[in-house]
């Protein structure tokens, strides 16, 4: 009975963390997750909201596209090339999400950014 109990658990837990990843894969969550983000640290207006959604759309289609072109070329990946291009295709979109906001927030998204990268490089030094 106790294994019996035991497997249950262990497939209830695979199944949640196999949930849990697929909502990471999901465009459509992950454009949500991002536009939630910026709403809260940059206090967007709906307004702002409206204008900002087309440009975090755009920007994540970019980078999926880049993300399945280098997943086709095998496992030889250049961490560094992709680094740049991602880096780069940040710059852009944040140029013009900056043309939406105010001043004030303009500064807050670059904050915001340096927040992301400081959390990304925690994550990455962790899986080490």
């Amino acid at each position: 009975m106790r294994k019996l109990l035991l497997v249950m658990l262990v497939a209830i837990l695979a199944m949640g963390s196999g949930f849990a990843q697929q909502g990471q894969r999901d465009p459509a969550a992950r454009l949500q997750r991002e536009i939630d983000n910026l709403t809260t640290e940059l206090g967007l207006s709906k307004d702002q909201v409206a204008k900002v959604t087309p440009i975090v759309e755009q920007a994540q289609k970019l980078q999926a596209e880049a993300f399945a072109k280098r997943q086709q070329g095998g496992g030889n990946v250049d961490r560094e090339k992709m680094r740049e291009e991602r880096m780069k295709t940040m710059a852009e979109t944040d140029k013009k999400l900056k043309t939406v906001l105010t001043p004030e927030q303009g500064v807050k998204l670059d904050a915001f950014r340096q927040k992301q990268m400081e959390e990304r490089k925690k994550r990455m030094e962790q899986q080490r």
